[in-house]
Formats: C-alpha cells, structure tokens, sequence
C-alpha cells in the first residue's frame, strides 16, 4: 500500500500512543501526510481553519475518547458544528483502550463515527480499515 490517502489525523492526549501510531502509519505508507495532536481543541483547530481556506479535510481520523479537557465524545460534537454536513468525508475511528460497553454502544450510535477500534493500532488493524474504507 502506498499512499491512498493525502492526509490521516490523530487526536490523541498520549504522546507516546500518537508517537507509534505514527511510527505505524508511516511504514505502511498509506498516506502522504500526518498530523498528531495531544489536544483535541488544536485538532478542531486545524480542521476549521481548512474549512475557512478551502483545503482538503484529512481522509481519516483516529480520535481518542478519553482526554483531558475535550474528550473525543465533545470533540465529535464540535467536528459536527464546524464541518458542514456535505463536507464529513473523513473516516472517524475511535481508537481508545475502554472496554465499557457504553463507550462501544456511544460510538456505534454517534453519526460521524465509523466504527471504533482497540488501542494500540497495529499494522494489521490499518490494513484493514484502508481496505475496508478506502478501496
């Protein structure tokens, strides 16, 4: 696989997860650009401002829940108020370690969520969320 996709985002309040998840990414070579963010406000950020100049929004978002100060559950209320609806393209997957049921039924229920997946990304997971979204 080499670079289907332009632009994959991680918000994610763990550095060293946004790190090897990264370091996952780039050695499949399924994209050409990565942004990682520990704050899911400089995240919403980056994505408004796109939308004020007219730029592409990323392909695919792995989105934390469990974060300080804006969690994933309020980042994905903000992402639905600043994104037109025409203009939600991006893949949005959970990617989180809980194991709540609630957490799985929220994410399965939310809209904009694609499906929710178990930290930490693996190579196999990616494969198969490109092939499953993207081909």
């Amino acid at each position: 696989m080499t670079g289907k996709l332009e632009k994959i985002l991680l918000v994610d309040d763990s550095g060293a997860d946004n790190y090897y998840h990264q370091m996952i990414i780039e050695k499949a070579k399924v994209c050409k650009a990565i942004s990682s963010y520990s704050q899911a406000s400089d995240a919403l950020d980056t994505i408004s401002d796109a939308i004020k100049k007219g730029q592409r929004l990323p392909d695919l978002i792995f989105l934390d829940i469990n974060m300080p100060v804006i969690d994933g559950w309020e980042f994905l209320e903000r992402y639905e108020a600043i994104v037109p609806q025409d203009s939600r393209h991006p893949v949005i997957i959970i990617l989180s370690t809980s194991v709540n049921p609630i957490d799985h039924e929220r994410a399965e229920s939310h809209a904009s969520v694609t499906a929710y997946c178990s930290k930490p990304l693996s190579a196999d997971k990616l494969q198969g969320i490109v092939e499953d979204y993207f081909s």
